[in-house]
């Protein structure tokens, strides 16, 4: 969606090397082929957990509400190139009002509105029918009737926007609208990579560790996923960057960084990569119609602080 220059291929890998073995690099531009049989790559950048309340009394405080930086690290990513700005709930707190989200979220991120899509957390829902996150957002967050949707970013792969407060929208399992229109979309294609997103995450090494509730909501989302073959879960909720190995052929990442207050890491969760708890930042993915994907932590300094690079894998149970 943004013109590029020639030759960003050649910067991008330029920073791969400087970061092998773990170091710090500077936030690439997006990577491009440079000929018609390259494989075509697209850039998302997601994060959840977003805005303080506007009157909160920490706007103020050190360390605290700094989702104006991180509006400007997401700015900064779409003017060099990134595609998608895709939010994992919590973007406006304490109550996803409509007033809050104009008076909070909007000043830090409305350039890059036209290249937002949203999905909605908890805190949405703490006002009647998430009605402020849906007035706001309009069609970026889909409908109140039907939040879940999806697209295709590039060939080969799919985006799955989700809605995992269940008891507000009909449902999780495998009988509920959302459930049914989700194994529905994934039998759609069997071939196409997959990355669903949803605000609570089924595994967690932060506060919301072993919390019930949370793992409740996420597992009948995730397990109708795998058995349609989802590669890729990003989720938010606990206010940490957290990286897992994959699971069932799933890799999950949380990214509730994008500025309200961190959580501490509890506990190592099984299967637990790479652990983030003092930093704000955003997680970029680069996906590639060849069935690969980069991922990378950015910082909202706009350092890269975790990378790999991995292939979708994941096939449909039948």
């Amino acid at each position: 969606m943004n013109l590029r220059a020639a030759g960003l291929a050649a910067a991008v890998a330029s920073a791969v090397l400087l970061g092998a073995g773990g170091a710090t690099t500077a936030e690439a531009p997006t990577p491009q082929g440079g000929g018609e049989t390259d494989p075509k790559v697209v850039r998302l950048v997601s994060v959840g957990d977003i805005a303080c309340d506007p009157d909160s009394s920490y706007n103020d405080v050190a360390g605290y509400c700094q989702h104006a930086r991180v509006g400007t690290l997401v700015k900064r990513m779409v003017n060099r190139g990134a595609d998608w700005f895709i939010t994992l709930g919590d973007a406006q707190y304490e109550y996803g009002t409509y007033d809050e989200f104009r008076k909070g979220f909007h000043p830090a991120f409305r350039d890059v509105r036209s290249v937002t899509k949203a999905v909605a957390g908890n805190h949405e829902y703490y006002t009647d029918n998430a009605r402020g996150h849906f007035r706001y957002w309009g069609k970026r967050a889909g409908s109140a009737k039907q939040p879940w949707r999806t697209f295709t970013p590039v060939p080969g792969w799919r985006v799955v926007l989700l809605d995992s407060q269940c008891e507000h929208v009909g449902g999780c399992g495998p009988n509920s609208d959302q459930g049914r229109w989700l194994r529905d979309v994934l039998a759609a294609n069997s071939r196409t990579c997959t990355v669903a997103m949803w605000h609570h995450p089924l595994q967690t090494s932060g506060g919301y560790a072993g919390n019930e509730d949370t793992e409740a909501r996420a597992r009948k989302l995730w397990k109708i996923a795998n058995a349609g073959g989802v590669d890729l879960v990003l989720n938010g909720h606990d206010h940490i960057y957290e990286r897992f190995a994959k699971r069932s052929d799933i890799q999950q990442f949380i990214a509730g960084t994008g500025g309200k207050n961190h959580y501490n890491i509890t506990t190592k969760a099984p299967g637990s990569r790479e652990r983030i708890s003092d930093r704000y930042g955003v997680l970029r993915l680069d996906l590639s119609s060849d069935g690969n994907y980069r991922h990378a932590f950015v910082t909202a300094a706009g350092n890269v602080v975790d990378r790999g690079q991995v292939r979708c894998t994941n096939e449909p149970k039948t």
